[in-house]
Protein backbone atom coordinates (compact mmCIF):
# COMPACT_ATOMS: atom_id res chain seq x y z
CA UNK A 1 0.00 0.00 0.00
CA UNK A 2 3.09 2.46 0.63
CA UNK A 3 4.33 1.69 -2.75
CA UNK A 4 0.99 2.38 -4.35
CA UNK A 5 0.79 5.67 -2.44
CA UNK A 6 4.20 6.75 -3.71
CA UNK A 7 3.48 5.94 -7.53
CA UNK A 8 0.19 7.76 -7.13
CA UNK A 9 2.29 10.50 -5.49
CA UNK A 10 4.50 10.42 -8.57
CA UNK A 11 2.17 10.21 -10.69
CA UNK A 12 0.56 13.35 -8.78
CA UNK A 13 3.52 15.13 -9.10
CA UNK A 14 4.14 14.26 -12.84
CA UNK A 15 0.68 15.56 -13.96
CA UNK A 16 0.95 18.65 -11.83
CA UNK A 17 4.54 18.98 -14.02
CA UNK A 18 2.42 18.77 -16.66
CA UNK A 19 -0.13 20.94 -16.24
CA UNK A 20 2.14 23.21 -14.80
CA UNK A 21 3.99 23.14 -18.88
CA UNK A 22 0.79 23.32 -20.48
CA UNK A 23 -0.24 26.68 -18.46
CA UNK A 24 3.64 28.03 -19.70
CA UNK A 25 2.62 26.81 -23.03
CA UNK A 26 -0.50 28.59 -22.72
CA UNK A 27 1.12 31.91 -21.44
CA UNK A 28 3.91 32.24 -23.98
CA UNK A 29 1.17 31.21 -26.89
CA UNK A 30 -0.82 34.42 -25.31
CA UNK A 31 2.33 36.75 -24.73
CA UNK A 32 3.12 35.55 -28.41
CA UNK A 33 -0.86 36.63 -29.54
CA UNK A 34 -0.32 40.27 -27.95
CA UNK A 35 2.58 40.66 -29.70
CA UNK A 36 1.02 39.61 -33.47
CA UNK A 37 -2.05 41.74 -32.75
CA UNK A 38 0.33 44.66 -31.68
CA UNK A 39 2.39 44.41 -34.66
CA UNK A 40 -0.77 44.05 -36.90
CA UNK A 41 -2.23 47.21 -35.31
CA UNK A 42 0.75 49.09 -35.97
CA UNK A 43 0.43 48.11 -39.64
CA UNK A 44 -2.50 48.79 -39.66
CA UNK A 45 -1.78 52.11 -37.85
CA UNK A 46 0.46 52.88 -40.45
CA UNK A 47 -2.00 52.50 -43.30
CA UNK A 48 -4.57 54.42 -41.96
CA UNK A 49 -2.00 57.39 -41.58
CA UNK A 50 -1.50 56.75 -45.17
CA UNK A 51 -4.61 56.26 -46.70
CA UNK A 52 -5.42 59.43 -44.88
CA UNK A 53 -3.05 61.80 -46.14
CA UNK A 54 -3.85 60.28 -49.67
CA UNK A 55 -7.28 60.95 -49.09
CA UNK A 56 -6.43 64.67 -47.75
CA UNK A 57 -4.26 64.86 -51.27
CA UNK A 58 -7.40 63.51 -53.28
CA UNK A 59 -9.61 66.14 -51.56
CA UNK A 60 -7.33 69.00 -52.51
CA UNK A 61 -6.87 67.87 -56.06
CA UNK A 62 -10.39 67.59 -56.81
CA UNK A 63 -11.08 70.86 -55.23
CA UNK A 64 -7.87 72.72 -57.28
CA UNK A 65 -9.93 70.94 -60.82
CA UNK A 66 -13.05 71.89 -59.31
CA UNK A 67 -12.25 75.57 -59.44
CA UNK A 68 -10.39 75.38 -62.35
CA UNK A 69 -13.56 73.60 -64.18
CA UNK A 70 -15.87 76.49 -62.48
CA UNK A 71 -13.75 79.31 -63.79
CA UNK A 72 -13.30 78.03 -66.64
CA UNK A 73 -17.15 77.72 -67.40
CA UNK A 74 -17.42 81.06 -66.18
CA UNK A 75 -14.85 82.16 -68.76
CA UNK A 76 -16.50 80.17 -71.83
CA UNK A 77 -20.02 81.13 -70.71
CA UNK A 78 -18.87 85.06 -70.50
CA UNK A 79 -17.12 84.15 -73.71
CA UNK A 80 -20.56 82.78 -75.31
CA UNK A 81 -22.10 85.48 -74.68
CA UNK A 82 -20.27 87.59 -76.15
CA UNK A 83 -20.29 85.93 -79.20
CA UNK A 84 -24.29 85.59 -79.25
CA UNK A 85 -23.95 89.47 -78.43
CA UNK A 86 -21.73 90.34 -81.64
CA UNK A 87 -24.30 87.70 -83.77
CA UNK A 88 -27.83 89.47 -82.27
CA UNK A 89 -25.43 93.07 -83.49
CA UNK A 90 -24.83 91.57 -86.71
CA UNK A 91 -28.10 90.13 -87.32
CA UNK A 92 -30.61 91.49 -89.79
CA UNK A 93 -33.60 93.06 -88.30
CA UNK A 94 -36.82 92.33 -89.86
CA UNK A 95 -37.83 95.83 -90.64
CA UNK A 96 -34.18 95.88 -92.32
CA UNK A 97 -35.58 93.15 -94.73
CA UNK A 98 -38.71 94.74 -96.28
CA UNK A 99 -38.20 96.21 -99.90
CA UNK A 100 -40.02 99.34 -100.18
CA UNK A 101 -40.70 99.54 -103.87
CA UNK A 102 -44.11 101.03 -104.55
CA UNK A 103 -45.90 100.56 -108.06
CA UNK A 104 -45.80 103.41 -110.66
CA UNK A 105 -49.24 105.86 -110.43
CA UNK A 106 -50.29 105.47 -114.38
CA UNK A 107 -50.28 109.06 -114.24
CA UNK A 108 -46.23 108.86 -113.89
CA UNK A 109 -45.85 105.97 -116.17
CA UNK A 110 -44.64 108.81 -119.76
CA UNK A 111 -43.13 110.59 -117.44
CA UNK A 112 -39.46 110.21 -117.53
CA UNK A 113 -38.08 111.83 -114.42
CA UNK A 114 -40.71 109.98 -112.76
CA UNK A 115 -38.94 106.80 -114.31
CA UNK A 116 -35.29 107.81 -113.10
CA UNK A 117 -35.96 108.49 -110.06
CA UNK A 118 -38.44 105.03 -109.59
CA UNK A 119 -34.84 103.43 -111.01
CA UNK A 120 -32.82 104.69 -108.43
CA UNK A 121 -35.07 103.95 -105.57
CA UNK A 122 -35.12 100.51 -106.59
CA UNK A 123 -31.88 100.34 -106.86
CA UNK A 124 -30.94 101.80 -103.46
CA UNK A 125 -33.29 99.11 -101.95
CA UNK A 126 -31.99 96.37 -103.42
CA UNK A 127 -28.14 97.24 -103.03
CA UNK A 128 -29.44 97.50 -99.28
CA UNK A 129 -31.17 94.20 -99.69
CA UNK A 130 -28.42 92.41 -101.18
CA UNK A 131 -25.84 94.02 -98.87
CA UNK A 132 -28.19 92.74 -95.57
CA UNK A 133 -28.55 88.90 -97.26
CA UNK A 134 -24.52 88.74 -98.12
CA UNK A 135 -23.78 89.79 -94.42
CA UNK A 136 -26.29 87.39 -93.18
CA UNK A 137 -25.27 84.30 -96.04
CA UNK A 138 -21.32 84.89 -94.45
CA UNK A 139 -22.42 84.29 -91.29
CA UNK A 140 -24.08 81.23 -91.72
CA UNK A 141 -23.42 80.21 -95.25
CA UNK A 142 -25.95 76.64 -94.82
CA UNK A 143 -28.91 78.41 -94.53
CA UNK A 144 -31.78 77.46 -96.76
CA UNK A 145 -33.59 81.10 -96.65
CA UNK A 146 -30.76 83.50 -96.88
CA UNK A 147 -29.59 80.95 -99.97
CA UNK A 148 -33.11 81.65 -101.37
CA UNK A 149 -32.74 85.79 -100.34
CA UNK A 150 -29.29 85.56 -102.16
CA UNK A 151 -30.68 84.09 -105.66
CA UNK A 152 -33.32 86.59 -105.61
CA UNK A 153 -31.17 89.44 -105.15
CA UNK A 154 -29.14 88.10 -107.91
CA UNK A 155 -32.24 87.99 -109.98
CA UNK A 156 -33.14 91.58 -109.18
CA UNK A 157 -29.49 92.60 -110.44
CA UNK A 158 -29.94 90.87 -113.69
CA UNK A 159 -33.60 92.44 -114.07
CA UNK A 160 -32.21 96.01 -113.34
CA UNK A 161 -29.24 95.42 -115.68
CA UNK A 162 -31.61 94.36 -118.72
CA UNK A 163 -34.11 97.88 -117.52
CA UNK A 164 -30.47 99.56 -118.27
CA UNK A 165 -29.84 97.84 -121.30
CA UNK A 166 -33.35 98.61 -122.64
CA UNK A 167 -33.57 102.03 -121.43
CA UNK A 168 -30.15 103.37 -122.41
CA UNK A 169 -30.57 107.08 -121.05
CA UNK A 170 -30.44 105.73 -118.03
CA UNK A 171 -26.31 104.26 -117.62
CA UNK A 172 -25.31 106.41 -114.68
CA UNK A 173 -27.94 104.54 -112.22
CA UNK A 174 -26.16 102.19 -109.69
CA UNK A 175 -23.54 100.87 -112.86
CA UNK A 176 -20.86 100.02 -109.57
CA UNK A 177 -22.70 98.91 -107.11
CA UNK A 178 -23.46 95.74 -109.56
CA UNK A 179 -20.52 94.72 -111.06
Amino acid sequence: TNELKAQIQEKDTVILKLKETIKSFHADDKGSKVEDIETQNLELDHRVTKLTAENNHLKQTYKQLFDSIKSSRVQSKEQCDDLINQVNLKSVKVADLNVDVVPLIPKLRKNRTAHIDYLKHTLDEAATLRELVESERLLSPLNAPLAYACKYTRRIKVLLMILQQTCPRITELGKNQWL
